[in-house]
Formats: C-alpha cells, structure tokens, sequence
C-alpha cells in the first residue's frame, strides 16, 4: 500500500499501482488504478467561525455536517434520481473524534451507468469530502475499505 497525502493533513492508503492526479480547477485529489474505471475524488476544507470581536473558532462538527448535507441536496442528477443515506461501519475508523455520512446514488452519464457513494468525515474545523464513481456498484462498494484507511495526522 502506498499512503497519499491531501492536504490539511489527511492522508490515504491505497493500492501501489493506484495513479494521483490533481484537479486545479475544483482543488480536488484524484486517485484511480490503471485497470478499472473506478475513481476516487477527494477535497479537504478547514473552516472557521466567526463569534465576537472578530475572533475565529474552528467550526464545530454539527455545523460541518450541516453544510456536507445541503451540498449534498443540492446535487442534480435528473430523472427524479433519489440520494440516499449509506451506513458505514464507524468502528472501522482510525480518526478520534469524528463524525461521518455517507450517500449513494446511481445516476446516467454521457448514456452510462454511474454508481457513486459521496462520503464526508468531519472533525472540529475540518471537512474531508470522498466520492467513489464507478460504474459497477460491486467495485464501489469493495473500495469503500480505502475510506476506512484515512487518517488526519496533526
């Protein structure tokens, strides 16, 4: 296994053959294997919040929730496709003090099936957003031990 770091301080592990590129653009980390045509986008955010006198407190865990969830909403996919929440296993996590939601959808692109699990994992004052597409639900779900890699080095 080979670990990627993204930025903010977060880290993954995935398989030595796995490609990084780097979307300039949108700011995301892409990681892919030269064999399939799984992707995994992931972007990381640091966010603060404002109280009084102009002073900055890191964003607490339910407002980061708050905010992964109405992006979330916000997601278009057409023909009345529905995004439904997905459970993942927490005790499989390595990161202290975390709280993660996960969604799924399947969806057409360009007239192909895409299946796609959008993961946030929050932190006090920090976002890391993972989506895994794929057009084979099979091997979304299998990569889906790659989220369970992440770590946020301090």
């Amino acid at each position: 296994m080979r670990i990627f770091n993204i930025d903010n301080g977060w880290n993954i592990k995935l398989p030595e053959n796995w490609k990084e590129e780097r979307d300039n653009v949108d700011g995301y980390h892409i990681y892919y294997p030269t064999d399939s045509d799984l992707t995994i986008r992931v972007i990381s955010f640091h966010f603060f919040r404002n109280i009084e006198n102009d002073w900055k407190v890191l964003a607490p865990v339910d407002v980061l929730s708050e905010i992964f969830n109405e992006s979330i909403k916000k997601i278009e996919l057409g023909n009345n496709t529905k995004v439904e929440e997905k459970k993942l296993n927490l005790n499989e996590f390595k990161i202290e003090d975390f709280k993660v939601e996960c969604f799924e959808s399947e969806y057409y692109e360009n007239n192909e099936k895409v299946y796609n699990i959008s993961c946030g994992i929050m932190i006090t004052g920090y976002l890391l957003v993972i989506n895994l597409y794929s057009a084979s639900k099979e091997e979304v779900e299998n990569a889906i031990k790659y989220i369970y890699s992440i770590e946020k080095i301090e």
